[in-house]
């Protein structure tokens, strides 16, 4: 634990770049909760829910897994918030393992942001997560990430095919809100109750 601690502390003094380059562009929001079906075969994604959007001109789709928080919280990693604080560090995705990635809400987007839904946000911005960290942002409206998830074009769509994957409607509320171990069946009961597993969600416009 403690050589996890210390290498996500360099790594997110690092702050390697953005996810999110153009911060001109502004997509219409193409975002999803996807839920693991209970028969996941992969280890990295098992009873997992992720919140998925595509962006940009090469409809790729990037993600965090929002379920799996680390026994570690913000203090321990970042050397220069002493301060305790309830924020806890989450396992975001097997892609860039040491980048730091957030997700905010409020009314103002954070620094090369792109927009979710309506006043949720995710960056990758140092800076912009510094501030929100030294501005006492409270754990209802930040959660920050080690890393992230990301598929190829074409390549969601395939697993959503083969029923990797249930859809839901993305629901700001229930990421900040329900326990990080509940999530998962709590979101499960719903998709298979609602059938979505096949809707025309935004995510899937288009393909």
């Amino acid at each position: 634990m403690r050589r996890l601690v210390r290498l996500l502390a360099l790594a997110c003094l690092a702050m390697l770049a953005s996810i999110g380059q153009a911060e001109d562009e502004k997509p219409a929001p193409r975002s999803v909760f996807l839920i693991a079906n209970e028969d996941m075969a992969d280890p990295r994604f098992r009873e997992t829910v992720v919140l998925v959007t595509r962006h940009g001109r090469s409809r790729s789709t990037i993600g965090v897994i929002l379920n799996r928080p680390f026994a570690v919280t913000l203090d321990q990693v970042f050397p220069e918030f002493s301060r305790p604080t309830e924020h806890r560090l989450h396992y975001g995705g097997p892609v860039a393992q040491g980048q730091v990635v957030f997700l905010v809400r409020g009314d103002t987007p954070p620094k090369a942001a792109i927009a979710l839904t309506e006043r949720l946000f995710i960056s990758s911005d140092g800076g912009s997560l510094r501030r929100l960290l030294q501005g006492a942002t409270p754990v209802d409206r930040l959660r920050v990430f080690d890393g992230f998830a990301s598929w190829a074009p074409g390549q969601l769509e395939s697993e959503i095919d083969r029923g990797d994957w249930y859809l839901h409607p993305v629901d700001a509320d229930i990421i900040f809100r329900e326990p990080a171990g509940e999530l998962w069946e709590k979101l499960l009961r719903r998709a298979t109750q609602r059938m979505v597993k096949r809707s025309p969600l935004p995510l899937l416009a288009g393909r």
